[in-house]
């Protein structure tokens, strides 16, 4: 007898979840980025979206992309113009680079590439973001990471301080920066991350969608004191509205004497459509439309990691 159109579809069914299961994918780093370029533009303006929100905009726009084999550059260039532009480009950073560490314990640069890294899917390993202006003097700050570590190289057009009136610092105060830091006392950082990293795998597990789809999981990227996982293939994680969202989890641990010292990013996108992966979907940000909603799961899921790990 002839399969029916229903059992068909129940078998397909079955097999799409079975190959949606649990998946520990190979290292991204290798790919041709380059195939994906149309993709990283519309990111772009989703950083610009990212820059209005955070009240960024009126001293940063995102202008134009690169994208090489194995990295995406992002140029960002001075949002007003007028005399003396580069001056008061390089003042406004100066300043968002002291106020940013003194509020927050993070330079700029590094919020500014890890955002774009985000944004683009892709590791900071691959992302670059680069502020400059041309005229009438020249400013360029260069931010890439190599193996963990946010680098800046920069063309300053000042010898002495260039006063220029800047208004009230308030970047950042509208969204959630879905970070966090804890102490684990009497614990080793290698051992700390791997209990971190299994717990947050078993976390995400049992998760998925209502139906067909199970959680995604990539832990391809890992270190002895670092590693990050991204999870696709969720849904009424986060979004109250059912949306498809996909997260990704940043966890540095560092040796601070005999105790380690626990940092976290958290950052999601939620979308609608077909369900593969985020890279061929249009997601959004989640802090900028469910900050609240991103900073209750965040802060809850952490307190039961860092509870875990002081109590193991």
């Amino acid at each position: 007898m002839r399969p029916t159109f229903l059992t068909s579809l129940v078998f397909l069914a079955g097999m799409v979840i079975a190959a949606s299961s649990i998946t520990f994918a190979q290292s991204p780093l290798e790919e041709d980025l380059r195939m994906h370029e149309d993709f990283f533009r519309a990111r772009m303006r989703d950083y610009q979206q990212w820059l209005t929100y955070a009240e960024l905009d009126r001293v940063l726009y995102a202008d134009s992309i690169a994208v090489s084999q194995q990295r995406v550059t992002l140029f960002l260039r001075a949002a007003h113009q007028g005399e003396r532009v580069c001056d008061s480009l390089q003042c406004a950073w100066e300043r968002l680079e002291q106020e940013n560490f003194r509020r927050y314990g993070q330079y700029f640069r590094e919020r500014l590439l890890r955002k774009w890294a985000f944004l683009a899917e892709i590791h900071e390993e691959q992302a670059e973001v680069v502020v400059r202006c041309h005229e009438p003097a020249h400013f360029l700050m260069r931010i890439r990471s190599d193996r963990g570590r946010i680098l800046r190289d920069w063309r300053s057009v000042r010898g002495s301080v260039f006063q220029v009136h800047l208004p009230t610092f308030t970047a950042f105060q509208n969204i959630n920066l879905g970070e966090g830091k804890a102490i684990i006392p009497g614990q080793q950082a290698p051992a700390v991350s791997a209990k971190a990293r299994r717990f947050l795998i078993n976390h995400y597990k049992p998760k998925g969608t209502p139906i067909l789809w199970r959680a995604r999981i990539d832990t391809s990227f890992v270190t002895f004191d670092e590693f990050v996982l991204e999870v696709t293939h969720l849904s009424h994680e986060i979004c109250p509205d059912g949306y498809y969202e996909y997260h990704r989890i940043t966890v540095w641990c560092a040796q601070r004497g005999p105790d380690t010292e626990l940092t976290w990013e958290f950052q999601g996108k939620y979308g609608s459509g077909i369900l593969f992966p985020p890279r061929k979907n249009d997601y959004k940000d989640l802090s900028l439309r469910y900050k609240d909603n991103l900073e209750e799961y965040q802060q809850r899921l952490f307190k039961r990691l860092v509870y875990h790990l002081i109590r193991q």
